[in-house]
């Protein structure tokens, strides 16, 4: 298993990956063979590697001339010039003229200049050290001639940087003259569009005595009147005298004017005029205020509500309410700038279509009349005139249109002619630190590449056998540990509990630890409990089943010439009729069972039934045989014939007998058994429960498991256990306990008497008190299609009423359908799985086919304290072999 298990704390996160990342130790053997491969390929790498020599040159970039013209940092301006720099170095033009200098590479050359220019990139270096200076380095397979190559491209560098930067400066500055000429003509042509402007509407300034040819305006009127609009606009001669005449038709002129922009003004009839033009200008300034302040309002409330909302709506009338204060304002500001009065104001207000047509025509009459005396004047009334010419005939047009397009004239002009002067500044700043830059360059003082370390005689190989051979040493053992952990993250095998867990699938019941290697049990023959064997069993005619030599060392043998004791109940001696089983007489006792002169303890017997206890003193305290004994059903006096009856004893003289298989187990190992038969003994509730042992495939030690876990669950005859032989293609119980046991003692065999139509009880082996067993007399059943008969099924049902539990080793789960006739037959399966053996694969695959009706979960075998990798090894003939 490669993949992680999903714990909840980073703790136990950590410790599996730490504990999958440890399994790169089973494959110690492919990465150890790998890497002395790889180690090989290197040293006969080193030693057919040729010595390579490098040298190297330092350059400095510098700057002695501050010219403005790179206002970088140092680290944009070698971000800037490095990539420069080193496409100047490997240029093919530079590096083909160093090929033929120093005939490198003549075999290429001979065939390709381009293939020697490749080749020799490949051996060019060039890097920036810091801001200011960078390295240029050549390998080669002779030191002189390294130092030579790297001397001749630093210089080559410099020569060819210098060549550049005189040209680029030089370039430059023929370009900033040109321009320079261009912003030249363009401020002559704005100042001379300028001037021709103000020759042409003296009444203009440029700034506060800028120009001497500016006009200078005459006060008209009495002091303290606003001079009016004609006077303003006709031209005047700040030497000549005023025409009274002139004078007079202007006033008049401003007065008409007045009048007729009075009338059309939006003003109140009734609102008083201010006093002065200062208050009228203050009062003009407030509305335009407002009328800014209210278009504020109404913005700010359009950006959150709608136009048709009432805040808008309101937010509307006050602009409004503001631009008519405004225009009336501006109304009054004009009245007093011309000089009416309250009276002629509401005159003007009140004129009638005639009224205001009569005005309109004595305003052009006065235009013709002061356009004519300063004619006369000398010529002074053309822009009058041709202000005259120009506005409307009709009395709404004025002549504030007029003086809209001189004023935008005019800004315009301004504006041309300051843009033209800013840009020749620029330009002839521009131009200077390009001369600068320029002379700099042709005297080789602005910018410059200097070599601070010329190119030296290496002492040393760049790159010699040692580092060829460390460098191969490196990858190889890097490829050598990724082989391992790709090996490691591929690998299916089920290791520890972790991969249980990470597969999502039947819980973990117990862990059991690596046992450490035994020998086999010693092979022991049964004490029979028969005094002959069944009619029709194989090899026998009658005659007692067991060794001849056992009943002459019987007390009481026909060989002493003493009877035989009693047999009562024994339904197996041939076809006649059984006697009435002594167990279901009145007052009937175990004791009843053995022959004369045996007893039994009081403390061995059992709830219903005991193993059977020694009669006399034998050497080494051993059992010797006793009579038949009959199981008799807890609760089931109405039976007439027992079901289950015991056919013999194992006796071992000289050791534990089976118990041998506990005696040196560690103690995980105990603890993990009964902590396995405290989960069976939740299951079990105090009802009889047959637990199935199965594995995925074979040599997953299940047969061995089933056996400890019988006997824990027999542990101080707190339970009535039976190990059955439920693997009939390849009985193994017997043989990994050690017994010899009679033909007709094989479960199949008493299966396929059943079938046969011959009703006896099922035959046992008492191995302890509360410990029996059900197996196959050899390594192979007498007839393996018996499990899959419906008397199995009933023979594991009449088990269960004898029984508080039936463990069964079945058979392996893939490849055959037996072990889902013993998921029928019993009331749960143990599914067993053998570290570093089991592929998470095979037990996935063994749970679908058994289902989740009676998978109690998984236990898994032989955990190793470092992952191991193991080989399905079975050996026929070797059952004791702890991989079958």
């Amino acid at each position: 298993m490669s993949s992680l298990s999903t714990e909840s704390t980073p703790r136990e996160r950590l410790d599996r990956a730490i504990s999958v990342l440890g399994r790169v130790r089973m494959y110690w053997r492919s990465v150890a063979a790998m890497i002395a491969v790889g180690l090989s390929i290197s040293l006969a790498l080193a030693l057919a590697t040729k010595r390579v020599w490098r040298s190297e040159a330092t350059i400095l970039y510098r700057e002695t001339i501050q010219t403005g013209r790179d206002p970088q940092s140092s680290t944009a301006r070698a971000a800037r010039l490095g990539p420069k720099l080193k496409d100047t170095l490997i240029a093919r033009g530079t590096l083909a003229g160093v090929i033929e200098a120093f005939g490198l590479y003549p075999e290429k050359s001979a065939r390709s200049m381009v293939e020697a220019v490749e080749e020799m990139k490949d051996h060019v270096g060039f890097r920036a050290q810091s801001s200011d200076t960078y390295v240029i380095s050549f390998t080669h397979d002779d030191p002189l001639i390294a130092q030579q190559v790297a001397a001749r491209l630093t210089q080559i560098l410099i020569d060819d940087y210098r060549r550049d930067s005189l040209g680029a400066a030089t370039m430059t500055r023929d370009f900033l003259r040109r321009e320079l000429d261009e912003a030249s003509a363009k401020v002559e042509e704005a100042s001379r569009a300028l001037a021709t402007f103000l020759a042409r509407n003296p009444q203009f300034q440029w700034g506060l005595n800028d120009s001497p040819y500016a006009p200078v305006p005459q006060p008209l009127g009495p002091p303290g009147a606003p001079a009016p609009a004609a006077a303003r606009a006709a031209p005047a001669q700040p030497a000549r005298p005023a025409d009274p005449q002139l004078v007079a038709l202007e006033r008049q002129l401003a007065r008409v004017e007045a009048l007729l922009g009075a009338a059309r003004s939006p003003a109140a009839p009734g609102r008083p005029l201010p006093p002065s033009v200062l208050e009228a200008q203050r009062a003009r300034d407030a509305a335009a205020a407002a009328v800014v302040s209210a278009e504020a309002a109404l913005a700010e409330k359009l950006a959150t509500v709608t136009p048709i909302h009432p805040d808008a709506i309101g937010a509307k009338r006050r602009v409004e309410a503001a631009r008519s204060q405004l225009a009336a304002a501006e109304s009054a500001l004009r009245l007093v700038r011309a000089g009416l009065t309250e009276a002629s104001s509401g005159e003007a207000r009140a004129l009638t279509p005639p009224r205001r047509a009569a005005l309109a025509a004595e305003r052009s009459a006065l235009l013709r009349q002061i356009a004519g005396l300063r004619a006369r004047h000398g010529g002074g009334g053309t822009a009058v005139v041709d202000e005259a010419r120009r506005a409307p005939a009709g009395p709404d047009g004025g002549a504030e249109e007029r003086v809209i397009e001189l004023e935008t004239e005019w800004h315009r002009l301004r504006l041309d002619l300051e843009r033209a002067r800013e840009y020749l500044k620029t330009v002839q700043a521009n131009e200077r630190a390009a001369n600068l830059s320029a002379d700099a360059a042709e005297n080789k003082s602005e910018t410059e590449l200097d070599v601070l370390d010329p190119a030296y005689l290496p002492s040393r190989p760049d790159r010699g056998r040692g580092r060829v051979f460390f460098a191969g040493a490196a990858v190889t053992f890097f490829f050598a540990l990724g082989v391992a952990g790709a090996r490691v993250l591929l690998n299916d095998t089920v290791y520890d509990g972790g991969d249980i867990h990470a597969l999502g699938g039947p819980a973990l019941l117990a862990a059991m630890p690596e046992l450490p290697a035994r020998p086999p049990l010693r092979e022991r023959a049964i004490v029979p409990a028969y005094s002959a064997a069944p009619t029709g069993a194989p090899g026998t005619s009658g005659e007692p089943t067991g060794a001849p030599d056992d009943d002459a060392e019987r007390p009481g043998a026909p060989g002493d010439g003493a009877e035989p004791p009693a047999v009562p109940g024994d339904s197996i001696a041939g076809p006649s009729a059984p006697a009435e089983p002594a167990s279901a007489r009145p007052g009937f006792t175990l004791e009843d069972t053995l022959p004369d002169g045996l007893e039994l303890d009081d403390g061995d017997v059992g709830p219903a039934w005991s193993a059977p206890e020694p009669s006399w003193s034998a050497p080494g305290g051993s059992l010797a045989c006793v009579g038949p004994r009959h199981l008799a059903y807890v609760g089931g006096a109405g039976f007439r014939e027992p079901e289950v009856e015991i056919l013999g004893a194992d006796v071992d003289p000289e050791g534990c007998g089976v118990f041998e298989l506990l005696r040196d187990a560690p103690a995980p190992a105990l603890a993990a058994l009964r902590v396995l038969r405290h989960r069976l003994d939740q299951r079990r509730g105090g009802e009889p429960l047959a637990i199935a042992v199965v594995s995925p495939g074979r040599a997953e030690g299940k047969t061995a498991l089933a056996a400890r876990l019988a006997m824990t669950l027999a542990e101080a005859e707190r339970a009535r256990v039976l190990l059955v032989e439920g693997h009939l293609a390849r009985p193994r119980v017997a043989a990994l306990l050690g017994l010899r046991l009679p033909p007709h003692a094989g479960f199949s065999e008493q299966l396929r008497r059943r079938m046969a139509g011959e009703a006896r009880p099922l035959g046992v082996i008492a191995l302890s008190p509360s410990l029996s067993v059900l197996a196959e007399p050899s390594l192979e059943a007498s007839y393996p299609a018996a499990l899959h008969s419906v008397h199995f099924e009933a023979a594991m049902r009449t088990l269960r009423r004898y029984f508080d539990y039936v463990v069964i080793d079945g058979p392996p789960v893939l490849g055959s359908g037996d072990a889902n006739v013993i998921e029928d037959a019993s009331d749960g399966i143990v599914l067993v799985a053998r570290a570093s053996l089991t592929r998470a694969s095979s037990l996935t695959r063994a749970a679908e086919q058994l289902g989740e009706r009676r998978i109690l979960g998984v236990v898994l075998n032989d955990i190793a304290a470092r992952p191991v990798a193991r080989k399905r090894i079975c050996i026929e003939g070797e059952p004791a072999q702890r991989s079958c």
